[in-house]
């Protein structure tokens, strides 16, 4: 770890550390300005399913887990 320089210390000099970001910050931008094709779709953003009932909530984990959750009579902890 001790042989690791600092990112400043990596080039020679400024004007190289410059042109670096300079042609970094090109690239980003040159994406973030890109079009998206007409056929392509939005990322879906709302909610993906809708809620279960208690039957289906059942089915899926089993009677058991389903009332030892329901009927958890612990205290839940306070630093949770």
């Amino acid at each position: 770890m001790a042989d690791e320089k600092k990112p400043e210390e990596t080039y020679s000099s400024r004007a190289e550390r410059e042109r670096i970001g300079r042609e970094t910050n090109a690239g980003f931008a040159r994406v973030e300005r890109a079009e998206r094709e007409n056929s392509s779709t939005d990322i879906p953003t709302g909610p993906i399913g809708r809620k279960l009932t208690e039957d289906e909530i059942r089915q899926r984990v089993g009677q058991g887990n389903f009332d030892s959750a329901k009927d958890d009579n612990q205290t839940s902890s306070i630093n949770s």
